[in-house]
């Protein structure tokens, strides 16, 4: 878990933050889904269930930014504003 950090952390130094931030999601703690897999009419889960889109995608994602994202860059030095800045340049938006 340490060295996915320290991947992280490395990646905001050398590509700049909203990149980072597309690592944690990937490498550290996980982004909500706003869809599931689609063959163009209908979603399905990996089951093969039918499935709507997520309604709650923005819900869960702005829970998601506050209790794991945000909490994870302040500890590692990085100022709210720098935050809230990357967030709306990065892949979240």
């Amino acid at each position: 878990m340490n060295d996915r950090i320290e991947k992280v952390l490395g990646i905001a130094v050398e590509e700049g933050l909203p990149r980072a931030m597309g690592y944690y999601s990937l490498l550290v703690d996980p982004a909500p889904k706003p869809r599931i897999k689609t063959n163009g009419y209908n979603k399905y889960t990996p089951q093969g269930q039918m499935m709507v889109p997520n309604v709650n995608y923005n819900k869960e994602l702005t829970v998601w930014k506050k209790t794991k994202l945000y909490p994870f860059f302040l500890e590692h030095g990085y100022t709210k504003e720098q935050i809230v800045d990357a967030y709306n340049k990065s892949i979240f938006k």
